[in-house]
């Protein structure tokens, strides 16, 4: 369809069009604007956000939803700290589903956006592409506010991230729909052919408790009830609402419709809005009229989202596509650009509803740039749900937090492109190094990548630490005998140990031969499934998930009272530590020896924790405390040289890759970095602890403003004229990532003095100082 001149209403033009402001898009609108590209922002609602704005509300969630201190970085990580800070949160009963409709965390994204100069168009529609062969050089959109026609211009790339992808489609990039054979790419949940279904659609709901009774009449003619089935589960069916309504919740987020994997998601999205409608009726009259009249009997419908939530339609087909033999087995490639880690939630039709199947909870795995750009149309990026990734790796890949990771990586690609007037391949071809440099450089995170020392003038440096955690440094506390055998977990090693040593107590009047074993994960396969993981988590302890790498005896002397060592008569090779794995654990233990007591570390470590051996079944059981235990060569913990190591974050419980100082030195804690030349900068960047275990931890989740742990307040100094002069300073830090730029400066000493954090008693916790003269 051609469109007259006469019937264009406004002409802009940009660098960077970013069709969709869901997660995914604002953050790549933020970071392309951020490379100084001029970026434009389309988005067809009223508001900013796509399934996790005003109008719905889903949660931001990704790897950290299951893995321990995974959550992704980056954009997404600054967005929600000033979302945390000013309470943009929609305020529901603790222990509920913490979904989110306040207009005022869409202002937090608003007013980044304006801060970075990113044009946003809401209410726009993106109707049609102007092609010039295999490229997108404009786009055609319909003003739905004031019934106007407006035409952009596109001197580089688009990036689309609307979620069906409609522009791409139209501009005849490959797509898929539909759930792959089983022969196609040989995954193994893979149906034994390939068929037209995807992922269904749900609604949203808001209930809350009144002072009174409330009734509800149902509209006429409505669907019958039938519940969503849960992992195959019949017992689901039974229990659809039980104890819903006899909590002590006052107001929740409710969702408890789904359909529409066997219609079109695209062409039918009305229909399928209107049976959702219908099944949410059904079901809110079986909550109040049915089997919980009595439960339900004060409780109202308050909101009901006037968007609904789609998981599926179109996938666009790159360089690579993303299977879930790729996801389960934790591969990670060449050119990585962000990670996953959320497990394969296939939300699959059955007749007229859902059951929602997980297949598996993976591990952390990478995501290769080459699924985030069109392999045949040469402008175009893709991000989100949209990525070229199988129906099976779409489950995992689609949730919001992973897709921000994605977003960032785009909007980065797509601010190289400008700057070189290249495509996205070209990006691959040439200069995928570059790219994953500049998003480690902001924030964003690649499983297991450091920076490269040429470009951070602090990976030259000697670092020195008023205080800090080392592992070998502890104190012995309270005996315990070995009345079963006991051993330390560890999250952390050196593949090649010398010796053990651990503080021990012969209570008997004769020498004790004891013997001690060490113990590395099975990690096949390295994906869980639902009830194992739900049962155990990362941390399943019994013995089958063990085998055994060594065993030596050693003899402890009549009353001794010491640290004993423990030698290895041959060379022990463990194995490298997966870093961004907290499955892959050692566990090094002792056998039973009534008259051997084992000493206690008087303080907790973050990467160890002691168990014993339940005496009843074949597993493990943690304590909560360590066993005293020092490694050699030492295992690093919580020293100031790990703030030079060239990673900004932990990616597990172990390596933790930060400087964590004494907590029983209370504060100023200063780190200072020396060179033996002066040096040359005018950019520093710091990076904190705020990466929590659990995600429920999280600020934006558990109301917490901001976590304990994070700095407050510090300042940045260099040594000049024979004293510190303040180059920056900082009294209410709410940020993990903070970047402080000046004149350039000439010293050969740099110091960042901690001041206090937000909560009383803490350490000192920072992952990375990096200096730069841009």
């Amino acid at each position: 369809m051609e469109i007259e001149s006469n019937q264009i209403g406004v002409t802009y033009d940009c660098d960077v069009l970013v069709i969709g402001s869901g997660v995914s898009g604002y953050c790549a609108a933020i970071q392309a604007a951020r490379c100084d590209c001029n970026t434009i922002l389309l988005e067809k609602d009223e508001v900013l956000g796509g399934n996790s704005g005003p109008n719905l509300g889903v949660s931001i969630t990704g790897a950290g939803r299951y893995n321990a201190f995974a959550t992704e970085t980056g954009i997404i990580q600054e967005l929600q700290e000033d979302a945390a800070w000013t309470h943009a949160f929609t305020h529901v009963s603790a222990g509920t589903l913490s979904f989110n409709i306040s207009r005022r965390y869409e202002a937090v994204v608003q007013e980044h956006l304006e801060k970075v100069r990113v044009f946003v168009l809401k209410r726009h529609y993106a109707r049609l592409p102007i092609m010039n062969k295999n490229r997108i050089v404009g786009v055609i959109a319909e003003d739905l506010a004031a019934f106007s026609t407006v035409k952009i211009t596109v001197r580089h790339v688009v990036i689309e991230a609307s979620g069906d992808g409609h522009i791409a489609a139209l501009a005849g990039a490959d797509f898929d729909m539909g759930s792959e054979g089983k022969d196609e790419f040989g995954e193994r949940s893979a149906p034994s052919e390939r068929v037209r279904l995807v992922q269904g659609t749900s609604l949203v709901m808001i209930v809350h408790k009144t002072n009174h009774e409330v009734i509800f009449h149902p509209p006429a003619n409505n669907f019958p009830f039938r519940p969503r089935i849960w992992q195959s589960s019949i017992s689901s069916f039974f229990h659809h609402h039980q104890r819903w309504f006899s909590q002590t919740a006052n107001i929740m987020f409710l969702y408890i419709t789904e359909t529409g994997g066997h219609m079109d998601t695209i062409k039918d999205d009305a229909e399928i809005y209107e049976r959702l409608l219908k099944q949410l009726w059904a079901e809110w009259n079986h909550i109040k009229n049915g089997p919980h009249k009595e439960e339900a009997k004060y409780w109202d419908l308050l909101w009901v989202s006037p968007k609904a939530g789609k998981r599926e339609s179109r996938r666009f087909l790159g360089d690579y596509l993303l299977t879930q033999t790729d996801v389960e087995e934790g591969r990670r490639f060449p050119d990585d650009i962000g990670y996953g880690g959320h497990d394969l939630d296939d939300h699959q039709p059955l007749r007229d509803g859902a059951n929602i199947i997980s297949h598996s909870v993976p591990p952390l795995y990478g995501i290769p740039y080459r699924c985030c750009y069109s392999r045949n149309i040469v402008n175009l990026l893709l991000a989100g749900r949209l990525i070229s990734a199988t129906h099976l790796a779409h489950s995992s890949t689609r949730v919001m937090r992973t897709g921000a990771a994605i977003g960032q990586a785009v909007g980065m690609a797509a601010g190289l492109c400008c700057y070189y007037n290249c495509t996205p391949r070209d990006i691959y071809d040439a200069r995928i190094g570059e790219l994953q440099e500049k998003l480690l450089r902001f924030d964003a995170t690649i499983l297991a990548k450091s920076l490269d020392p040429k470009c951070d003038l602090a990976l030259s440096s000697t670092v020195g630490a008023t205080s800090e955690i080392r592992f070998n440094d502890q104190t012995p506390d309270q005996f315990v005998p070995l009345i079963t055998h006991a051993g330390n977990i560890l999250w952390d090693w050196n593949p090649h140990p010398d010796y053990v040593e651990l503080f021990l107590r012969n209570d008997s009047e004769i020498e004790q031969t004891i013997s001690l074993s060490i113990y590395r994960t099975r990690r096949d396969p390295k994906w869980k499934n639902f009830d194992d993981f739900h049962t155990y988590g990362w941390d399943d302890l019994r013995d089958t998930m063990f085998k055994k790498i060594t065993t030596v005896e050693t003899i402890v002397p009549v009353c001794f009272e010491d640290w004993h060592r423990i030698e290895f008569s041959e060379p022990v090779y463990i194995g490298e530590k997966d870093p961004a794995s907290d499955d892959d654990r050692l566990l090094i233990a002792l056998e039973k020896n009534q008259n051997v007591s084992w000493a206690t570390a008087r303080r907790t470590c973050e990467v160890a924790e002691m168990v014993e051996h339940s005496p009843y079944t074949a597993q493990w059981r943690t304590l909560g405390v360590m066993g005293t235990m020092r490694i050699s060569p030492v295992l690093p913990l919580g020293e100031a040289e790990n703030l030079i190591n060239g990673y900004h974050r932990r990616f597990s419980r172990g390596p933790t890759n930060m400087w964590i100082s004494d907590p029983s030195q209370g504060f100023p804690q200063d780190i200072i970095l020396s060179w033996s030349q002066p040096q040359k900068f005018n950019r520093v960047t710091l990076t904190f602890d705020n990466l929590p275990w659990h995600h429920h931890n999280n600020p934006w989740e558990s109301g917490k403003k901001v976590l304990d742990i994070l700095v407050k307040a510090y300042t940045l100094d260099i040594w000049k004229n024979k004293e510190w002069e303040v180059m920056a300073k900082e009294t209410c830090n709410r940020h993990r990532f903070r970047t402080h730029t000046f004149e350039q400066v000439v010293t050969d000493r740099l110091r960042l003095r901690i001041l206090s954090t937000h909560g009383e008693k803490q350490s000192a916790r920072v992952y990375q100082v990096s200096v730069y003269n841009i």
